[in-house]
């Protein structure tokens, strides 16, 4: 992995949890608990098949971030 590395993130004060971004995702990179929608940078292949498809532009893809944020850490954001 190439540092900086950009990342897809999702705002969860944005985010309506329609899981559309979930399932264009063809990589299944993103996936969700009962909080938060979050992106798996590993799994990710910045097919950008999740950008069009959100209806409220939450998913910021051009963040550009020194080391992936975690699963862990992406659950953990709050609204």
């Amino acid at each position: 992995m190439n540092l900086p590395f950009k990342q897809h993130l999702i705002d969860p004060e944005i985010c309506i949890r329609c899981h559309s971004c979930e399932m264009a995702c063809t990589a299944n990179a993103i996936e969700h608990d009962d909080t938060n929608v979050v992106v798996n940078a590993d799994l990710c292949n910045y097919c950008m098949d999740c950008i069009p498809v959100c209806p409220t532009g939450s998913i910021d893809e051009w963040r550009v971030v020194a080391e992936p944020y975690s699963l862990e850490a992406q659950y953990g954001f709050e609204e």
